[in-house]
Order: structure tokens, then C-alpha cells, then sequence
């Protein structure tokens, strides 16, 4: 018995000792955790009760569905779907942000999970984030002149310059939206939807999360789905929104407006963690976690059913890696299956009314443009007349937008059709640009262009530029060209300009000479655009043109001189391509003939026509076949030696009469007459980074001047060419390395080219 005694003594006093060690905050933290224990055991009691009344209750539990933001995580919302219909499992009502708000918009609309994976792994992600306009929808007159810019920044007519918003425009994801939600259009109540619908995205002048239950559903996915940055922020009503992600990634609470019985949530949120090492992608991977990850633990906890993929591995840039993704959701749906049926839900095959449709016909009665104080209703207007009171496919009216894209002055186009009525919501962008351009040439030399296009849209409209160019050559352009007319105009054109231009003296492959050739000009005419596809240029300058000799052979020194003259001229242009840089489809040409002459003792005259023609075929997505065929010749009295032809290099500047050719030194060929063409093949290795190879031909005759140059004859002899090279499409213009040579010998010429040409 003493033993006993001694031994409850000893408990007693170890629990006095520890119950003296403890301090106030401990006792209070335990109490508090007695607390939660029996707060988690009521829950789970409820919990319990809650399914129990339901089963007795006369009616089905209503399903809310809430899909988070992931990025290409989110594709595993789809694998959730799966399964959730795959046990006959109907949900009553969605929400969903970013790309949950994408698969809930569709699922939504009547889509079916099959056919929502069939559109989703069908985009071509890598073209994605491309938004310019198609580049045949944008003026001829504007394209021709704002291409020498690599990098540009509009300004309005008080100077006001204006910063982009995000490195893309969402224009083409709207307009993409738009057509995959055809059929739903005209619902504005997103409560009238098949499955009623709340988007999330976040207000960028408060930060908060906004619920949207109303408007142009295309348009509220394109706002939650903006991320910072990379996509414009999207305008509704007088506030801007971005990516839901920024505010609430996880929107359970929003389902609560729906009061549904069982909400159903599916978080495929990044989790935060340290990167081995951060680039551009994981960077921005990390800040999409970061964000992602702030409200949902919140969120998490007012979910019925929580469902979370495993996808931890992947990033949210992953968009290749649908199908695994898919798999892990269905895979997750699946594993929280018992808990989701222990609830008395009413099994049905659920149905999905939408079919795509996208030819269905439409008839435009009328337009209205929001921008009532907009200048440029009689060009916005213009573009639908021809297609007023008529049946066009849902196809034709998003080409009239892309069509209005096109202009400068454009920066987003939202509609919507209403018993006949085109609503237009123009957001407008400045029109004046500003830009810079830098361009090297193997054995040209080294030339950045600064510029301005100054733009007055309208009825009657007009068009200036002024731009120079400074390096190893200068050169002083003012463009003008006032008009009338929208797609067809007519007007006049004033040019004014000073140039030098490099002009190399071969004989065979040993440069002889090199010179400086300086032009100062006045010009004016006509300029006609037909259609927006065709500009026709007539009228008259007056030149001054000086050619001296830098380095080279007593023996060329001659040639140097220094002439006044006029000019008749007529040019004929037209650019069909999709791509002013390594196009893979379309036509291009230029077509010129200038009569020069004076009236002085040296009885100066010339003529000389020249043309450059292009056209690319696709073969396959990647693979394009290139061609052209070009010519020139001089003819006159007393010629001017800069007016020959030069033939050789990697890129033509048909105003310098300047024609590239494999296998030959820029400008190695001073010729009198040429015929030409070319055969290739261009292949996209990656977005952006190309492959290329061409044959090329010609004849020529090279003219007698006082020099040792050896001469050709026109047929007397036809001239091969061979190259290969890799080429970039980057912010400042192409960037092509090249090798080549010319049938005649061995030698492997190399050439390196950067930007754009400066015309």
C-alpha cells in the first residue's frame, strides 16, 4: 500500500512542478486548442447531419462547381469534368477565374469536357501571344512607311507620348472568345446561361476581386485571364480589370451567391516554392504562385468538396503538356468520388446543347459606335456598308474587325449584336509614332533611322514622315501625302529628301573602287491606293546627285560627277503577305519607271524600268516555298553610273536598283540590263527562328565604261548561286547569317544582315 502511495506522490508532484512551468500565453494556447478540437468534432457532426437532412429532404442538393486559375494547370479542370459527368454528376452552377474562368465560361455555354479539351489543345500556344493585326488589313500607304521601326511609341497631337500597356494586345484572345461563345451572345444575365456563371477578375484601380454576373461574357473571360503585364488590362465600364489570379484565385465565396447545398472546389493554384535558379519564365511561374497563393487557404475552407491535382510538377507555362495534366484532374475527381456521392445527388446524363456553328448567318442593319465624340466615325462605318441588310457568316464580321484593327488609330474593338444592331466599343489609341531602326549590312555598312509618322485619319486625311538616318551614311526624308478616301484614296504627294548611299566598282571578285553616292531630291504627284492592296505613284522631281570616289584605282577616279537633272516617274506597289518579315504566304511587288534628262551640254537622258516580284507558298505549317523574279535595265545617253544596276548581297533595295544574289559580294555586278529569279524553301525551326535555302539565276550585260571590268552580254550566259542560312525575327527587324557561292567557283561568301532596310 506505501508503495502505491509513494507512487501517486510522485505524479502529483511533477504535475505541480509542470503546471508551475507553464506560462500564462501556454495555458491560453492549450485552451484554445481544446477549443478547435471541439469545434473540428461539431463540424464533422454537421457535416454528418447535413447529408442526412439532405437525404431526407424532397428535392436534389444543388452543385456549385469553382474552378481556379493555374495557367496550364488549369486544363486538369477538365479531367475533373470527366469525371464528375462520367458519374452523372450535374452541376447547378460555376465559377471560375482565369483559366478556370475560360473552361467555366465554356462549360457553361454547352460545351461539353470532350469538346472543351478538343478547342483548348488545339490552340497553337506558341502563336498565342501574337496580336497584331493581319497584316493585309493594314493600309498600304501606312504599312509601306511604319516598317523601317524596330522599336515605336504613339503619341497624340499634344505630344503626349503613350507607354504600352502590356507586351500584347488581347484584341485576337477577345475575338477567339467571342466566336467559341457565339451561341450565347445575345445573354447579357449570365443567371439565363445553361449553367448559371460568375467570372472573376480583380479591379486595377482597387485591387479587389470583382464578381461579374453581367455583360459581354467574351469580354469579362478576356479581363480575368490578363495577366499583368503580358495582357492589357481590359476596360468595363470606367474601371480596368486584370487577371482574376491578382485578388482570388480560388473564388469559393462568390459560389455562396448561388446558395448552393454542395460546393465542389477544384484548386490547381501553384504552390510557393524556391526555383534551382530564376529565368523569365520561372520568374514569372513564381510571381503567378505568389499571387495565386495569397487568398486561397481562406477560400479552401468554404469548400464542401475540395479536389486538388496533383500537378505541383508542372508549370503554369506547360501548355504542351494538356493531355497529363487532363489526366491528373480526372485522376484527383476521382479519388474525392466517395465523399461527393455519400451526398444524395440526383444522378442524370447531363446533355450539352452547343455544336459549333461557326458559319451560321447574321444580318447587320445598322452600326452604332459608342465614341461619340470619335473623329473617325465616317472610316469605322465605312467598312461595314457594303455589308448592310445582308446575310454574313459570324466568320465575315470578326474580318471587318480585324479589318478595323488594321488602323493605327485603333487599339481595341469590342461588340456585340442586337436584334440587327451592331454595338461597336472603340478604345481608341493615339495615331502619331515614333521610332527607331538600326540596320548592318555585310559590305554596306552600319545606318540607324530615327522617325515620325504623323497621321490624320479621316474623310479627307493625310499622312507625314520625317526621318533620318545617321551611321556611316545620311540621309533626310520628309514624306507627304494629303488624301481622300478610306480603303480607295486618292491625293498628292510632296517628298523632299537628301541621301547617301554606298557605290562599290568589281571587276570579277577584287573591288576596284568604292564611292559615295549623295541625291538630294523635290518631288511631286499623284499617289493612288486602290482597295487598300494596290498603290499607283505619278509625277515629277528635281535631283541633284554627286558621286565621289573614297577609295580605289586612279583609273575609276573618272567616273566621279556631280548632275542637276529631272525626273518623269511611275511606281506601282502591292504587299499581300502575312508577315513583313519572312512571310509564309502571299504576294509582293514593286514596279517602277523613271525617264531622267536635262537640258545641259552633257545632253543627259536615261529610262529605267525595273520590277521585283514575290510570292510564298505554304507547303506545311513550318515549310514555305519562296520565289522571285526580278529585272532592270538602263537606256540613254550620257548615263549616270549610280543609275546602273547592281546585282549582289543579301537584301534588294529596288529604289537603289539594288538586287540581291547568292554566291555575290554586294553589289560585285554593275550591270546595263538583268533578268532574274529565285527558288527556296523556308522552314520554322522555333517561333521566330527560321531555316533557309535558294537557288538563283540570272542574265545580264554589263555596260562599257572606262575601266578593266570584263564584260557580259545579255543570253550570252546565265549565272548560278547557292545559299544557306539561318534567320530571327527580333524586335529590331531579321537578323540573318548566311553562306553562299556562286556556281562559277569554289569561294563561300559570308554575310551577316541586321534590320530592316532603309529604302
Amino acid at each position: 500500500m506505501l508503495k502505491y502511495l509513494l507512487v501517486l506522490s510522485f505524479f502529483l508532484f511533477n504535475s505541480f512542478i509542470y503546471s508551475e512551468s507553464l506560462t500564462k500565453e501556454d495555458i491560453e494556447i492549450k485552451k484554445l486548442q481544446q477549443k478547435i478540437s471541439l469545434l473540428e468534432n461539431k463540424i464533422s457532426l454537421l457535416k454528418k447531419q447535413k447529408i442526412e437532412n439532405l437525404k431526407k429532404a424532397k428535392k436534389a442538393p444543388s452543385v456549385a462547381l469553382v474552378l481556379s486559375g493555374g495557367g496550364a494547370k488549369g486544363f486538369a479542370h477538365i479531367g475533373v469534368l470527366k469525371a464528375l459527368e462520367k458519374n452523372h454528376i450535374k452541376i447547378d452552377s460555376i465559377t471560375g477565374s482565369s483559366m478556370g474562368a475560360i473552361v467555366a465560361a465554356l462549360y457553361s455555354a454547352g460545351y461539353s469536357p470532350d469538346q472543351i479539351e478538343s478547342i483548348l489543345s488545339n490552340v497553337n500556344w506558341e502563336k498565342s501571344f501574337e496580336d497584331n493585326p493581319n497584316r493585309e488589313d493594314i493600309p498600304l500607304d501606312q504599312k509601306a512607311i511604319s516598317e523601317d521601326y524596330g522599336l515605336s511609341l504613339k503619341y497624340d497631337g499634344d505630344f503626349n507620348f503613350s507607354l504600352p500597356k502590356s507586351l500584347r494586345n488581347s484584341q485576337r484572345t477577345y475575338l477567339y472568345l467571342k466566336k467559341l461563345l457565339h451561341n450565347v451572345d445575345g445573354i447579357n444575365n449570365f443567371n439565363k446561361l445553361p449553367i448559371p456563371l460568375r467570372i472573376i477578375a480583380t479591379n486595377l484601380d482597387t485591387g479587389k476581386p470583382h464578381s461579374f454576373s453581367h455583360g459581354d461574357l467574351a469580354k469579362v473571360v478576356t479581363a480575368s485571364m490578363a495577366i499583368p503585364t503580358i495582357f492589357d488590362p481590359v476596360k468595363i465600364g470606367k474601371n480596368y480589370y486584370v487577371d482574376g489570379l491578382v485578388s482570388r484565385n480560388f473564388p469559393v465565396e462568390d459560389a455562396l451567391e448561388f446558395k448552393p447545398d454542395i460546393i465542389i472546389g477544384v484548386d490547381v493554384g501553384a504552390n510557393v516554392k524556391p526555383k534551382a535558379e530564376y529565368n523569365i519564365i520561372s520568374t514569372m511561374d513564381q510571381i503567378l504562385a505568389i499571387q495565386s497563393a495569397a487568398s486561397t487557404p481562406a477560400q479552401r475552407k468554404l469548400a464542401t468538396i475540395l479536389i486538388a491535382p496533383n500537378v505541383s510538377k508542372y508549370k503554369s507555362t506547360d501548355l504542351s503538356k494538356y493531355k497529363e495534366i487532363t489526366q491528373a484532374g480526372e485522376v484527383a475527381a476521382e479519388r474525392e468520388m466517395k465523399k461527393i456521392l455519400a451526398f444524395p445527388i440526383r444522378k442524370v446524363k447531363v446533355k450539352h446543347p452547343l455544336k459549333e456553328n461557326y458559319q451560321k448567318t447574321l444580318i447587320i442593319n445598322k452600326v452604332v459606335i459608342n465614341n461619340k465624340n470619335s473623329d473617325h466615325k465616317y472610316i469605322i462605318k465605312s467598312i461595314f456598308e457594303n455589308y448592310l441588310n445582308k446575310e454574313i457568316t459570324l466568320s465575315t464580321l470578326q474580318n471587318l474587325i480585324l479589318k478595323l484593327y488594321g488602323f493605327n488609330f485603333i487599339d481595341k474593338v469590342y461588340y456585340t449584336l442586337e436584334n440587327g444592331t451592331l454595338y461597336l466599343d472603340i478604345q481608341e489609341a493615339p495615331s502619331n509614332t515614333v521610332g527607331v531602326g538600326f540596320n548592318y549590312q555585310t559590305g554596306y555598312g552600319t545606318t540607324f533611322s530615327v522617325g515620325t509618322d504623323i497621321n490624320r485619319a479621316g474623310k479627307y486625311g493625310s499622312l507625314s514622315t520625317i526621318e533620318g538616318t545617321f551611321g556611316d551614311y545620311l540621309g533626310l526624308k520628309l514624306n507627304n501625302f494629303f488624301y481622300y478616301g478610306v480603303s480607295n484614296k486618292i491625293g498628292i504627294l510632296f517628298d523632299l529628301a537628301y541621301q547617301e548611299s554606298p557605290f562599290n566598282l568589281y571587276n570579277k571578285k577584287e573591288k576596284l573602287s568604292e564611292y559615295k553616292n549623295e541625291t538630294f531630291y523635290v518631288k511631286t504627284g499623284l499617289l493612288t491606293q486602290y482597295d487598300n492592296k494596290l498603290l499607283i505613284s505619278y509625277g515629277l522631281s528635281m535631283n541633284y546627285s554627286e558621286l565621289k570616289q573614297e577609295v580605289g584605282s586612279h583609273a575609276a577616279e573618272s567616273l566621279s560627277y556631280s548632275k542637276s537633272y529631272g525626273n518623269v516617274f511611275l511606281h506601282l506597289s502591292w504587299d499581300k503577305t502575312n508577315s513583313n518579315i519572312y512571310p509564309t504566304k502571299g504576294t509582293k511587288g514593286h514596279i517602277e519607271y523613271n525617264w531622267g534628262g536635262n537640258l545641259g551640254e552633257d545632253n543627259l537622258n536615261f529610262s529605267t524600268p525595273a520590277y521585283l516580284l514575290e510570292g510564298y507558298i505554304p507547303i506545311t505549317d513550318r515549310l514555305s516555298l519562296t520565289s522571285t523574279i526580278f529585272g532592270a535595265a538602263v537606256n540613254g545617253d550620257d548615263i549616270l553610273i549610280d543609275k546602273y544596276i547592281k546585282l549582289g548581297g543579301a537584301r534588294n533595295n529596288i529604289s537603289n536598283r539594288t538586287f540581291a544574289f547568292d554566291g555575290y559580294y554586294f553589289q560585285q555586278k554593275l550591270l546595263k540590263s538583268l533578268l532574274g529569279g529565285s527558288l527556296g524553301l523556308q522552314y520554322e525551326l522555333l517561333d521566330n527562328l527560321y531555316l533557309f535555302g535558294k537557288w538563283n539565276i540570272a542574265t545580264y550585260e554589263e555596260p562599257s565604261i572606262e575601266t578593266e571590268i570584263e564584260n557580259n552580254s545579255m543570253w550570252q550566259s546565265y549565272h548560278q548561286g547557292y545559299g544557306v542560312g539561318i534567320g530571327y525575327g527580333s524586335l529590331i527587324g531579321p537578323i540573318e547569317f548566311s553562306l553562299a557561292k556562286s556556281k562559277a567557283d569554289g569561294e563561300v561568301l559570308a554575310q551577316l544582315s541586321i534590320g530592316y532596310t532603309f529604302d
